[in-house]
């Protein structure tokens, strides 16, 4: 065993399948509401806006996971900082 060797990174993958892990049962929870939501609710007058923007908002909800998981699970090109500029004194 060399011990001079570096750390092994966080694999991407794992991340993904994690957060895969938490946006899986969230979006079925929410499609699962919906559909309760549309077949017991009356879609008329203020309930069906209600619905309406309820919709809207399990779409973005569940969009943004999707985004987040993607976004863990892939890989990124991590650039290095630049250098600060240092000033010559005048």
């Amino acid at each position: 065993m060399d011990p001079y060797t570096t750390a092994p990174g966080r694999s991407r993958w794992r991340r993904g399948v994690y957060a895969a892990g938490l946006v899986i049962p969230f979006t079925a929870s929410q499609l699962w509401a919906l559909l309760v939501l549309l077949r017991l609710a009356p879609l008329d007058g203020l309930v069906g806006q209600a619905f309406v923007l309820v919709l809207v908002g399990s779409a973005v909800a569940i969009w943004a996971g999707w985004r987040w998981t993607w976004q863990l699970g892939r890989d990124r090109d991590i650039k290095p900082e630049p250098a600060p500029k240092t000033r010559i004194p005048t």
